[in-house]
C-alpha cells in the first residue's frame, strides 16, 4: 500500500493516492457529518458570534454573514461530495479548482465532530482508539480528517507544486 499522498498530476487536477480502505470508509462519512452543521452545537462553533461585548454586531452578523458563510460550506461540502464519486480504489483524482472547498469541508467535519462529541484537548490522545466507541471514533476521524487537511495546506503552500 502506498503511503497517503497529494499530488498534481496535471495543472487541472488534484489526486490523493495512497487511501486505505479506512480512509474510504471515513471519507464515505464526510456527508453525513456535514449534514450536522444545522445541530445547536455545530452552529454555535461555525458561526460563533463575532463579539461579546455588542449584541446588535453579534445579531446583524448572526442576520446578514452567518448566512452567506452556511451557504459557502454548504457549497464547499457538495463539491466534495460530487468529488467522491470518483473514488477507484486507492486513488480519487478532482478538479484542482476544488482544494479550497475540500479544506473547507474537512475542517468543517472536524469541528462539528469536536462540538457532537464534546472533544477536550485530553481526548485527542491517540492512543487505544477503540472505534466502537462513538467518542473515540470521533477522534479517529478528527485526526484523519486533519492529517488530510495537512496534506492541502501543505499542498498550497507556494512553491510546494
Amino acid at each position: 500500500m502506498k503511503p497517503l499522498s497529494l499530488s498534481t498530476p496535471d495543472a487541472k487536477h488534484l489526486r490523493i493516492d495512497g487511501i486505505s480502505p479506512l480512509l474510504a470508509m471515513c471519507l464515505q462519512e464526510l456527508p453525513a457529518i456535514l449534514e450536522k452543521r444545522d445541530s445547536s452545537a455545530a452552529r454555535h462553533r461555525l458561526f460563533p458570534d463575532p463579539t461579546r461585548a455588542d449584541a446588535k454586531a453579534n445579531d446583524d452578523w448572526q442576520q446578514h454573514v452567518a448566512p452567506e458563510l452556511r451557504h459557502l460550506f454548504v457549497s464547499a461540502g457538495e463539491t466534495v461530495v460530487r468529488d467522491l464519486t470518483a473514488l477507484t480504489g486507492e486513488t480519487l483524482t478532482f478538479p484542482a479548482e476544488h482544494a479550497n472547498a475540500w479544506m473547507s469541508a474537512l475542517n468543517q467535519a472536524r469541528l462539528i465532530l469536536g462540538e457532537l462529541h464534546e472533544i477536550t484537548d485530553h481526548d485527542m490522545d491517540p492512543d487505544n482508539l477503540d472505534p466502537r466507541i462513538p467518542k473515540q471514533r470521533a477522534v479517529l476521524l478528527i485526526h484523519l480528517y486533519g492529517y488530510l487537511l495537512q496534506l492541502f495546506v501543505d499542498h498550497e503552500q507556494p512553491g510546494s507544486v
